[in-house]
């Protein structure tokens, strides 16, 4: 791998760079609500620019600690958070709401952030707030993380191996069209078996799975099976690599590396390169910022920071896998996808 690592580290800073999954916004209010200020300055621009990172996908994951009642504040703290952050990087990072707003962070070099909500429990039935959080910049959004809301089943922990019966319910069918009204991706990860037939069946733009790996390769129900992997290629989505140690199953012989490209490889073989992506849910920063709830946290994620992308993508081409798909992988795939869902400039 040694020898791929300067043709990987090449193509990371000469072409687009994606990850489909981070919980920034996240963090970023916990630990703002511990004192600190100017996160993703300390603890993620510089691994960002060592990646070459030219996106990343945000995601609005709301603990079931503070749900039902303060779910939404938490949704709404978070999205206040992460803009009172960038503040601090103006010149650096930026939130993108359209598609020329992708243009000019990449002309501006800026590196562009996206939100989007990891499950939608913090809104129950009330799918009018869809639009307010369209207005704040969510630009996608799962129906549920793993576990049941009123709109969806989710599909368990990573660490759990159970199937959960049931499909979308009657809100999460009107969910489904109102996220295809504002023109917001659909995220399925997390969601159960049913609920994902469910939402092949009702919609017809492509979908993502922004941080989900293959169940033939470790058998996780969190994991994709291969008919539903075909049928995301089928429909033009997208599937982001998961780098959770939980997910790819290094955490059972520590080869983090060698599991991810196992995952990559075998979807890539059923649907093709450009069907698949970085999505990779490094949570190791974000389980550290609540030291006071979690002194002894265990961390599960295969790498440290993105500044280590590069090895992974070294890998993929000492194993044979071509520059061109390469290049689609690490970022043009997911810029390509959203690019669809992105309105083109401000009304």
């Amino acid at each position: 791998m040694r020898n791929f690592l300067p043709i990987a580290q090449r193509l990371h800073y000469e072409n687009y760079v994606a990850d489909a999954h981070l919980d920034l916004a996240g963090e970023i209010l916990l630990r703002h609500q511990a004192g600190e200020s100017g996160v993703i300055r300390k603890y993620y621009l510089d691994n960002f620019r060592q990646a070459g990172i030219d996106l990343i996908f945000s995601a609005i994951y709301v603990d079931g600690s503070v749900l039902p009642e303060a779910g939404l504040k938490n949704a709404l703290a978070q999205i206040a958070a992460l803009n009172h952050d960038l503040t601090y990087i103006a010149d650096d990072v930026m939130l993108v709401k359209t598609r020329s707003d992708l243009e000019r962070a990449k002309k501006q070099g800026k590196i562009a952030i996206i939100l989007y909500a990891e499950g939608l429990d913090f809104i129950n039935t009330d799918l009018f707030l869809l639009d307010i959080l369209y207005d704040l910049g969510v630009r996608g959004a799962s129906l549920t993380w793993s576990r049941r809301n009123m709109l969806a089943s989710g599909c368990c922990r990573a660490v759990e191996k159970k199937d959960i019966p049931g499909g979308l319910s009657e809100h999460g069918f009107a969910a489904l069209k109102k996220l295809a009204q504002l023109s917001c991706f659909v995220d399925v990860s997390h969601l159960n078996d049913d609920g994902f037939a469910d939402v092949l069946a009702t919609t017809d733009k492509p979908f993502i799975a922004t941080h989900s790996n293959a169940r033939a390769i470790y058998d996780s129900y969190r994991n994709l099976t291969d008919e539903q992997i075909i049928s995301i290629g089928q429909r033009g989505g997208l599937i982001g690599i998961n780098a959770c140690s939980l997910i790819t199953g290094s955490c059972i012989d520590g080869y983090h590396l060698e599991s991810l490209v196992r995952h990559i490889e075998h979807i890539t073989k059923l649907i093709g390169s450009h069907r698949v992506c970085y999505g990779f849910d490094l949570c190791n920063s974000y389980t550290l910022a609540e030291p006071r709830l979690n002194p002894k946290p265990t961390l599960y994620d295969c790498f440290e920071s993105h500044r280590e992308m590069p090895l992974l993508t070294a890998m993929l081409l000492e194993r044979g896998m071509e520059e061109n798909e390469a290049i689609g992988i690490i970022g043009r795939n997911l810029r390509e996808f959203i690019a669809d869902y992105l309105p083109c400039s401000y009304l």
